[in-house]
Order: C-alpha cells, then sequence, then structure tokens
C-alpha cells in the first residue's frame, strides 16, 4: 500500500517534471488515470488523469504535444489544500476500496 500525495479534486502544483515547463503548473486532479502505464518514465507508479488552465507539455513518440488534460504521476506532484487537519492523502489501497464502491 503506497500513500499518495493527492486525491481526486485536490488543486496540486507539479514540483518536478521531465518537461521543466511544466513546473511550477497548478492542475486539478480529477481522477485515476484509466492507463497506470501511460508514462514510461513512471511504471509503478500512481498516474492521475489532470487538468490544467493552460496547456502542458508532453513527449508523445519523440514528439512534444500540448494538452490541458493529461496523464500526471502523483510522484511529481504536491497538494495545494486549506487549513491544516486531519491527513486527507489517500494510499492506493483506500483509492481501489472507493473505486470498486
Amino acid at each position: 500500500m503506497t500513500k499518495l500525495n493527492c486525491k481526486p479534486g485536490d488543486l496540486a502544483i507539479v514540483v518536478t517534471a521531465h518537461n521543466p515547463e511544466n513546473i511550477g503548473t497548478i492542475l486539478r486532479v480529477i481522477k485515476a488515470h484509466r492507463d497506470q502505464n501511460a508514462l514510461v518514465d513512471f511504471e509503478g507508479q500512481h498516474i492521475w488523469l489532470a487538468e490544467a488552465p493552460r496547456p502542458m507539455t508532453y513527449t508523445v513518440g519523440g514528439k512534444l504535444v500540448r494538452r490541458r488534460r493529461g496523464a500526471v504521476p502523483d510522484a511529481i506532484l504536491m497538494p495545494i489544500r486549506g487549513l491544516p487537519g486531519a491527513d486527507e492523502t489517500l494510499t492506493t489501497k483506500r483509492l481501489e476500496d472507493k473505486v470498486a464502491a
């Protein structure tokens, strides 16, 4: 069971990225990406479907493409949340339980 940085509905900031122009992008985490192997560099890590107000840069088949919505690894995100309080982060186990319900 892996502790995730984000959960669906979170706003998050990209803190590191394969394409440096994505660093600092604020996005909304939508849900678990349907293809958890969508990003070769992050195989075995949790991948979210996320949406940003400005296009993010992806490398697809050796070409750069820009999209507002796409796959983002949890490992490169830092959630933006309100006041400190109860731990709101999900684990992969809790996420699987929510999806199954």
